[in-house]
């Protein structure tokens, strides 16, 4: 199979995944398509990425970062919470794959792999976790300047 579609299916399987679990949280039907294009974007920045690097950490702080500010903008344009896209944009980077394998690796007592994979398993945790963080503190050292303008405005008129 050629690298051009392994990338295609890679992206059809999740956008899949993302309308699956846009689905499976009961997400308005009108924000569907919405929710699941964020997890497609979200997978075909980190692919991208992986692809150049060839490292999984910068690529998936970079992807969740981008899927925090993707909900974040959806979520202002439709007038929903940001977790209903978030937490679909995010789940193509989820590493149950590698959680799977790192427990496998556990109760099959191969240390060797244990490590190899609960590296990967903890670099995917790491970069999704860093990439909220990123856009939450944006989000709200803006929300707080923003608050604090006003405030300022309202006082001097």
């Amino acid at each position: 199979m050629s690298m051009d579609a392994y990338a295609i299916i890679q992206l059809i399987t999740s956008f899949l995944g993302a309308l699956g679990f846009a689905l499976f949280f009961d997400v308005n039907p009108r924000r569907i398509p919405v929710a699941s294009l964020g997890g497609l974007l979200t997978w075909a920045i980190y692919w991208a990425l992986y692809q150049v690097t060839g490292h999984i950490f910068v690529p998936c702080i970079i992807a969740s970062t981008f899927a925090a500010a993707y909900a974040e903008i959806a979520a202002r344009a439709c007038r929903v919470p940001t977790t209903v896209f978030f937490i679909i944009a995010v789940i193509p980077l989820v590493p149950g794959r590698g959680l799977f394998y790192t427990m496998s690796a556990v109760v099959n007592a191969d240390w060797a792999s244990f490590a190899l994979n609960g590296s990967a398993t903890l670099q995917f945790a790491a970069g999704i976790a860093g990439g909220i963080c990123i856009v939450t503190a944006c989000v709200q050292t803006w929300k707080y300047g923003r608050a604090k303008l006003a405030r300022l405005r309202s006082r001097s008129s």
